[in-house]
């Protein structure tokens, strides 16, 4: 039997897009979607494409009028590509032509770049977001900011706030920025290469504004510093930030590691050690597959295409015996409901496309970072299908019991929350194997989880944890694709949560841009904005008040 969504074609696998995504996700639940599209790798024009499996990978075939039909490699694994992609929960598709700049329909962004400045301290040669490429400086006044910042608060729920560049770090006001983000009640990130941070002062300075840093660490061979950041002595300044950044107790950091075939993909086991070194002050870990974004006269280093499955597997091989199985990161931020009554929010990646970012947990036992499939009797995919299942029932029944004077009054006593809770009880039953929890064997394992049910309501659950528990902490990996133009696609542009933000002063709007198609309209607008700014005289007031923090 073909997956759900395939139709066979002599001997090979063509899933049924454009037509295969519905409202509701089945074919009876809705409308059919518009026509997905994509850039004919000949002519650059965009046209209908399919995809279409073969010998196990996946490819995306496009029917050009003018080329004929011809095809991009986009998944060495198709049984993993699919299976994120068979548990979407749906999507009513509007149609998209990739005119970012002036689309009105894009949804409320939940993560929102905002781009600081294009200068760097580095000179990536496989960079074009710096002033190199562009050719000029951007670096608008803080009022730009004060604008995009008001208008985002009015959202509900708030967006976090990734702010980006060029090297946001050069920036000597970004501390006033980041204070701007957090007075309007925005989470705030910091995407950096983390050089500056090697000044223990200024290292200091950004932790207390209370960023989540994301620093680029790529591992520790200097030969990939060399080939992808121009430099080999990049890893001793990035060294020193790591270390400053483990003095500071109030440190958030996630590492963003690219990837690339031949350089560093066999360093993963190695990064992991790094990672469970860091898991003080480590929140996530972003995984970034190297493919070629730029021009062959620009950089003469051309790279094998390495895929989302691929960094897949290879972090899946670091773990063997263990079936490591990954999920959409869409349907790991699709929990709201549930999280609600966990009293924590959900991810901020709410309907993201499933063959974009994908999701995994690792899980620390006090050593070394364990799959969470260690503690599964089942695997992460399949625990999410029922998780899914008991999001959409409790989604329901709160809709039903919102339009109740009973129902009403269920909620406001708890009732609602019991039974939620009771409900994901069963659900954790039915896949965990809760004795793996716990240290100890036999006897000696019993005593430690009833000692963990004695001690935790009343003392602190972490020193509890940590006395008798083998679940130390949790790290988050997420594989973030980068989309060049023969991968993007219509239907995954038209459903990005992940946008760059920009307010234009001429036309008095603000604009959404998916993180993904940025790079084909970064360097007029900023060009324009960067124009505009560089022709007004400078303000004497200072910016307007800002609201309470939330």
């Amino acid at each position: 039997m073909p997956a759900a969504g395939l139709t066979l074609r002599g001997g090979a696998c063509t899933i049924r897009a454009p037509w295969v995504w519905f409202e509701g996700g089945s074919p009876g639940s809705g409308v059919p979607a518009t026509v997905n599209k994509s850039y004919c790798d000949k002519c650059g024009d965009l046209v209908p494409t399919t995809r279409s499996v073969r010998d196990g990978k996946v490819y995306l075939v496009k029917d050009c009028p003018k080329c004929g039909a011809n095809e991009t490699y986009l998944s060495s694994s198709a049984d993993r590509h699919l299976t994120k992609r068979n548990q979407d929960p749906g999507f009513e598709y509007q149609g998209c032509q990739v005119e970012c700049v002036d689309c009105a329909h894009h949804r409320s962004p939940t993560y929102a770049f905002v781009d600081v400045t294009n200068r760097c301290n580095l000179n990536c040669p496989m960079c074009a977001d710096g002033v190199a490429w562009h050719g000029f400086e951007f670096d608008p006044p803080l009022e730009h900011f004060e604008r995009i910042f008001q208008h985002l608060s009015i959202f509900e729920p708030l967006p976090t706030i990734a702010l980006f560049g060029g090297e946001p770090t050069v920036r000597n006001d970004l501390p006033e920025i980041v204070a701007l983000a957090r007075k309007y009640g925005l989470r705030t990130r910091v995407l950096t290469n983390g050089l500056r941070l090697a000044n223990e002062e200024y290292c200091r300075q950004i932790v207390e504004s209370r960023a989540h840093l994301l620093v680029s660490y790529d591992g520790g061979r200097p030969t990939c510093y060399d080939k992808l950041r121009g430099s080999a002595k990049v890893l001793e300044m990035k060294k020193r930030a790591i270390e400053n950044l483990n003095k500071m107790p109030r440190a958030r950091v996630s590492y963003v590691t690219c990837l690339a075939w031949g350089l560093n993909h066999k360093d993963l086991p190695e990064l992991l050690r790094f990672y469970h070194d860091q898991r003080r002050i480590l929140h996530g870990v972003y995984l970034m597959p190297l493919v070629q974004t730029w021009h062959e006269q620009e950089f003469e280093y051309q790279p094998e295409r390495m895929t989302t499955e691929d960094v897949e597997q290879l972090l899946a091989d670091c773990f063997p015996g263990y079936k490591v199985k990954f999920l959409s990161l869409g349907v790991a931020s699709h929990f709201k409901t549930i999280s609600k009554y966990l009293g924590r929010e959900a991810l901020p990646y709410y309907g993201t496309h499933p063959n974009c970012e994908s999701f995994y947990l690792l899980v620390s036992d006090g050593e070394k970072y364990l799959p969470i499939d260690h503690y599964l009797r089942t695997s992460l995919p399949q625990f999410a299908d029922d998780l899914l299942l008991l999001e959409k029932r409790l989604t329901a029944r709160d809709e039903r019991w919102a339009k109740s004077a009973l129902g009403r009054f269920g909620r406001a006593v708890g009732l609602a929350r019991m039974a939620a809770l009771f409900g994901l009880m069963r659900v954790v039953r039915r896949h965990f194997v809760f004795g793996r929890a716990f240290k100890g064997k036999g006897l000696g394992k019993l005593w430690h989880a009833l000692a963990t049910l004695a001690r935790a309501p009343f003392g602190s659950f972490s020193k509890t944890r940590l006395k008798h528990m083998t679940v130390q902490s949790a790290l988050r990996v997420i594989i973030l694709p980068l989309e060049d133009d023969p991968i993007l696609e219509t239907e995954r542009l038209e459903r990005c949560p992940s946008v760059h933000v920009y307010f234009d002063p001429p036309d008095g709007r603000f604009h959404y841009i998916p993180v993904c198609s940025w790079r084909k309209h970064n360097k007029r607008v900023l060009k324009e904005l960067a124009d505009y700014y560089n022709a007004q005289p400078p303000k004497a007031e200072a910016p307007a008040e800002a609201p309470a923090a939330k």
